[in-house]
């Protein structure tokens, strides 16, 4: 019950999120928010639903519904979730836990280290810190 929860809100992210992008693009959807999720299960809800977190959480105060099932879009989506709960496709975005759409520069993107683009969406993760030598 806990997976097919799991899949359901990663699918709604990425079809919400990247819907539009190529595969490479939902994938790296995706993969960042398991990324947030540290890789478990039960956390990808709450991340998903995380408040200012992911756009289409953020527009409207109902609840989304999943989109309907002949929706090949949706359909993808749902493909792509259970693939990467599963672990069977690699993290495309070089471990990101932050992406915006091309074209936006938020503030907080100076905060963190670029490390890919793909599609319309640039993504980053924290800079790695360096111990200094003595």
């Amino acid at each position: 019950m806990l997976i097919e929860a799991a899949i359901l809100c990663l699918a709604m992210n990425i079809y919400h999120e990247a819907r539009g992008e190529p595969i490479k693009g939902q994938i790296a959807i995706g993969t960042l928010t398991m990324n947030r999720a540290k890789g478990e299960i039960k956390e990808i809800c709450p991340v998903v639903y995380a408040p200012k977190q992911f756009s289409w959480t953020s527009l409207r105060k109902k609840p989304y519904r999943s989109p309907p099932k002949e929706d090949k879009n949706w359909q993808q989506a749902r493909k792509l979730a259970k693939k990467i709960v599963k672990g069977e496709l690699k993290d495309v975005t070089k471990g990101a836990t932050f992406f915006h759409a091309h074209g936006a520069k938020p503030a907080w993107r100076h905060t963190f280290q670029r490390t890919v683009v793909i599609g319309n969406h640039v993504f980053y993760a924290k800079r790695a810190r360096i111990k200094k030598a003595g």
